[in-house]
């Protein structure tokens, strides 16, 4: 016998106090609901309704057991919810991205995923180290990380290359031409770049390849372009973005003079997953995004 079946039965009756409204409550035939409700008082070896021809009542056992088949009812119905919650998180493509990747990037990224994986597609935005961690662990099944970046046993596909443009405040000498902007030429500024512990490795030679074209700049934490875009705005310091939408009052958008200053991004999965597909989808993505000659060896 289907007992939350024959519950269900038991409560609509119970509620209707009559078989036809209850029959009709449930979308069945009167016959077959009586013969359930029959079929319940035997496995539970007790009678729980008295049967006039005005309709039905609940007896002293009905009315003591009543409460008990509405919360196994209630029970049932959470058990089926919660586990319809676990099945579409395991269904689900869990994806992240560092907060570099311009928003339009980032969801050519969902799209590309779902197209491949189907399903839903979760977006987690974190920095590279705690996305590697993440991967790592397993709590997401593949991440687009700043490179370089220590990446342990997690499989990694080609460094992509997002051209930057450099943001000045507007009051500075740098900014009043429009003409690309020599690195040298913004001492005194510092510069705007996600703490170190978001990416050791990418964080330095970043540094250091200003440092050898002429500029030290103290670092100042800015862990998004938006922070970033503050600190401009208010004269502390410059940044190098990869949105090419990205400006404020305050804010000069210039070209780097020279060899340029890429975003360079990679994706990363674990080994365990001997399925390309979808890093390859989003590589593609990546790729169409940043445009010709975006891909590095």
């Amino acid at each position: 016998m289907d007992l939350l079946r024959h519950l269900e039965f038991f409560v609509a009756i119970a509620e209707e106090e009559h078989f036809g409204r209850a029959a009709g409550r449930l979308g069945i035939a009167q016959p077959p609901l009586s013969q359930g409700l029959q079929r319940l008082e035997r496995s539970l070896g007790v009678v729980l309704v008295e049967r006039s021809p005005r309709g039905v009542r609940l007896n002293a056992a009905g009315r003591d057991l009543l409460p008990r088949a509405r919360a196994l009812l209630q029970d049932a119905e959470d058990l089926r919810r919660v586990a319809a919650t676990h099945g579409a998180a395991a269904a689900s493509l869990r994806v992240g991205t560092v907060p570099q990747l311009t928003a339009r990037a980032a969801t050519a990224v969902a799209t590309a995923c779902q197209s491949e994986a189907g399903g839903l597609v979760e977006m987690t935005t974190a920095s590279t180290t705690e996305l590697v961690d993440a991967v790592t662990a397993g709590q997401l099944d593949l991440a687009v990380v700043i490179h370089p970046a220590l990446l342990g046993a997690l499989r990694s596909g080609p460094v992509v290359r997002f051209e930057t443009a450099l943001l000045v405040p507007a009051a500075h000498p740098a900014a009043r031409s429009g003409e690309p902007v020599a690195i040298r030429s913004l001492r005194g500024l510092r510069m705007a770049i996600p703490p170190r512990s978001h990416g050791t490795a990418a964080h330095d030679l970043l540094l250091d390849t200003l440092d050898q074209r002429g500029l030290v700049a103290p670092a100042l934490s800015a862990p998004d372009d938006r922070a970033a875009l503050v600190l401009v705005a208010t004269g502390r310091a410059f940044a190098l973005t990869a949105d090419p939408d990205l400006t404020a009052p305050g804010v000069q958008r210039r070209a780097v003079a020279g060899d340029p200053l890429p975003l360079r991004l990679r994706v990363v999965w674990r080994k365990e997953a001997a399925d390309t597909a979808v890093p390859d989808a989003v590589l593609s993505a990546l790729r169409d995004e940043a445009g010709d000659g975006a891909v590095a060896s």
